[in-house]
């Protein structure tokens, strides 16, 4: 797997990763450190079989009285006597090559015969019958005629038994992995418990169901939990203090400029009252924006809510004859501050009223963990120039100031606030249509 792969992934995948490697890894040096030791053991103990029948060998060597080469004389009622039995001796002395009763009339290649391992003694041969044969040569001096005596036996004994430890190993080298890697699984969906609380524990921070962390995680994630209430007391007094602020700028400028726009000689001037104006809506968009997203979160019954907003337009403007409709499950919930949801819709129906000719319609619904609120109205509507004109781009809310109305400019800024967004586009009744779009 690729480290680029394994960076990305999650801290319970790179720690079972880092649990599976090391019990592949234990399992595998283990192994094959025990078979190691097996086979040099087997190889040990065949090594002394050989040595055994060796001496015995040696024993029925002599050189007869005016010769000189080495003979054997002892009896062929052994296991050299059966012919192909896998047990085979060589003499090689100065004359003719002397061979055990079992090979018959073949002899032994010990020239091609190879070390089975760097540290041992055994060596390894292709004997009759392409039987694999294990070995010693042993250097033997009879009446000081030297001579070199080959023993050899079948290879198959060792064999089986290396091939049984390895079936032995493998299975439970598997059943060694699979209880290991259980075992890490289970350390890591238990040792993440408390990581996992701490993350649900402050998505409810988040949400605004909980003020603090709190702790009673675990003695690791205690500091960090402590920590973090730190940062969000900290954050909020932060928060606090600048609304504050933002507040007190506000009503400090609002008073003077609400005295220079009731001056009679200043209203005449038309250039200067429309600044005051701008100015003073400027100072309302941006003390409503500083609030919103800040306040108690709470679960809004979308249905009932826009029902109190739809009852309050249709006293303010009970002039008009407006048809509302609301096709809204009363199942909808959404969760923030009441006061910024009541904003939001407050100015985009006010908005759709006074622009309606007899009918507006508002729908609710929950796509993708997404809330939409649709606003239909059969007025005039806006051109794909006026949509553009007006700030809302189709996208989220643009920064500037320009816009249709103060209304909307302060409904998409406290969208934004909760990572939101209004998209305007042309109604099916004709008119235009307001989408407030918000997390759920």
């Amino acid at each position: 797997m690729p480290l680029s792969t394994i960076q990305r992934a999650g801290l319970g995948i790179r720690l079972f990763m880092l649990g599976a490697l090391a019990a592949l890894l234990v399992s595998t040096l283990g192994g094959w450190a025990l078979r190691q030791s097996v086979q040099t053991t087997l190889w040990n103990s065949f090594e002394q079989r050989l040595t055994e029948k060796a001496e015995r060998l040696v024993g029925g060597l002599n050189v007869m009285p005016g010769e000189t080469e080495v003979r054997w004389h002892g009896r062929n009622n052994d296991e050299f006597a059966r012919i192909f039995s896998g047990w085979y001796w060589q003499l090689e002395s100065s004359g003719e090559i002397q061979a055990s009763r079992s090979l018959w009339d073949s002899r032994l290649e010990t020239s091609r015969a190879q070390a089975v391992d760097d540290e041992a003694t055994l060596n390894r041969l292709i004997g009759p019958q392409n039987l694999q044969l294990m070995g010693i040569v042993r250097q033997v001096e009879i009446d000081g005629y030297p001579a070199k005596l080959h023993i050899y036996g079948p290879a198959a004994e060792t064999e089986v038994e290396l091939a049984r430890l390895d079936r032995i190993l493998l299975f439970t080298q598997l059943g060694l992995v699979i209880a290991l890697l259980l075992s890490s699984l289970l350390q890591v969906r238990l040792g993440l418990i408390p990581l996992r609380r701490l993350r649900a524990k402050l998505s409810e921070v988040r949400a605004g169901t909980a003020e603090c962390v709190g702790s009673h995680f675990s003695p690791d994630l205690d500091p960090l939990a402590e920590e973090l209430d730190l940062v969000l007391a900290r954050n909020a007094k932060i928060v606090t203090r600048a609304r504050g602020h933002a507040a007190d700028l506000s009503h400090a400028l609002k008073k003077p400029l609400s005295i220079l726009g009731a001056d009679s000689a200043l209203r005449e001037n038309t250039l200067l009252h429309q600044q005051i104006t701008s100015m003073s809506r400027l100072i309302d968009r941006h003390l409503t924006r500083a609030g919103s997203g800040a306040g108690s979160f709470s679960q809004i019954a979308v249905a009932e809510r826009i029902a109190g907003l739809i009852a309050l337009m249709q006293r303010l403007h009970s002039e008009r004859a407006i048809n509302w409709e609301s096709r809204i499950d009363g199942g909808l919930f959404w969760r923030g501050e009441p006061t910024d949801f009541e904003e939001m819709l407050g100015n985009l129906l006010d908005n759709a009223a006074k622009w309606a000719d007899s009918r507006i319609v508002i729908e609710a619904f929950v796509q993708q963990h997404e809330l939409f609120i649709h606003i239909d109205d059969d007025g005039p509507g806006l051109s794909e120039a006026q949509i553009k004109e007006s700030g809302i781009r189709g996208r989220r809310f643009d920064e500037n100031v320009e816009g249709s109305g103060l209304g909307l400019v302060i409904a998409a800024d406290i969208a934004d606030t909760y990572g939101g967004d209004i998209v305007l586009s042309r109604s099916p009744l004709g008119g235009l249509r307001v989408a407030l779009n918000l997390p759920a």
